[in-house]
């Protein structure tokens, strides 16, 4: 297989998005937790991983 096809047939397969995450929706993520709107998270698992956790 190539490295395309192990992307597409074994990676996003199991993802419902069917896309990685970016950087930018990553830096979003951090921007948002470090903002005082997110101030009353606390100590949770916050998994970005386009659904890959919840198939």
């Amino acid at each position: 297989m190539t490295e395309d096809q192990v992307k597409r047939d074994v990676l996003l397969a199991a993802q419902w998005t069917k896309k990685f995450v970016t950087v930018e929706q990553l830096a979003g993520i951090a921007l948002f937790l470090c903002s005082d709107i997110a101030e009353n998270i606390m100590g949770v698992a916050l998994p970005v991983d386009g659904g890959w956790t919840a198939a």
